[in-house]
């Protein structure tokens, strides 16, 4: 089993913030109309619902947000899961934030062992995504609960991943770190199916393709202890932070 280094899961503190800011919004509206309907308040003008209805709204936004980020962080799970199935000589990183030019992002999860550096994104989208690796967007076209077809735009996680590869790979080269840096995206919900065009980003999925990539893949720099502690230090030290 490999080792795990825990950073903060944002998507879990963010999911229940917005949760609990939501429910609250939530039972401040139903007391509201527990008091003017069965105790007859008095609402003289039309104007005096704006409150309650501004706060349904907020309400129903803060539990949907909550919804999204609780399905991020479960993916991001999934994928640690199967990470720490790798050999105990190599390091799992969960929720490192790199900086880099005055510019920060955090990563899913990042893995160093001998056969390398691997910064990996995970989405738990499910439906089917297109997309291209060179587009801002990728398109997700999914099934509603009531059989409706519809389509909404993602962030191109190819992108995304590269940019993170970047960030780490620069920032570790000031360290006096030289190594090579590779991105993945991970899919972790097994209801989706991607086609990614043009991708030099290997995209995977569920079912330890993860593991079988990191293992048997032609990496371009082996990495021996000392290398491997060094960077595991840097990053233990940027989740400290």
């Amino acid at each position: 089993m490999a080792q795990f280094h825990k950073g903060r899961n944002n998507l879990s503190g963010k999911a229940n913030r917005s949760l609990f800011a939501g429910i609250v919004l939530l039972v401040l509206v139903c007391m509201s109309f527990y008091l003017i309907f069965v105790h007859k308040l008095q609402v003289n003008q039309w104007y005096y619902l704006a409150p309650l209805i501004i706060a349904i709204v907020l309400s129903s936004y803060y539990i949907r947000r909550g919804v999204i980020f609780r399905f991020g962080a479960k993916g991001e799970t999934i994928g640690l899961v199967e990470a720490l199935h790798l050999p105990e000589d190599y390091h799992v990183f969960t929720n490192v934030s790199i900086s880099y030019q005055n510019y920060s992002q955090e990563t899913d999860l990042i893995i160093v062992g001998m056969k390398g550096v691997y910064v990996v994104e995970v989405k738990n989208h499910n439906g089917h995504i297109v997309g291209d690796a060179q587009d801002a967007e990728w398109t997700q076209h999914k099934v509603g609960r009531g059989g409706g077809k519809y389509s909404k735009k993602m962030v191109n996680p190819v992108k995304q991943v590269k940019g993170q590869v970047y960030k780490l790979s620069k920032f570790l080269k000031e360290q006096g770190i030289n190594v090579w840096v590779e991105g993945i995206v991970l899919f972790t919900n097994e209801a989706v199916h991607v086609r990614a065009h043009n991708s030099s980003v290997p995209v995977l999925f569920h079912d330890n393709q993860l593991n079988h990539y990191i293992l048997t893949c032609k990496n371009r720099q082996y990495l021996n202890k000392t290398l491997i502690h060094k960077v595991v230090e840097i990053l233990s030290s940027l989740q400290k932070k």
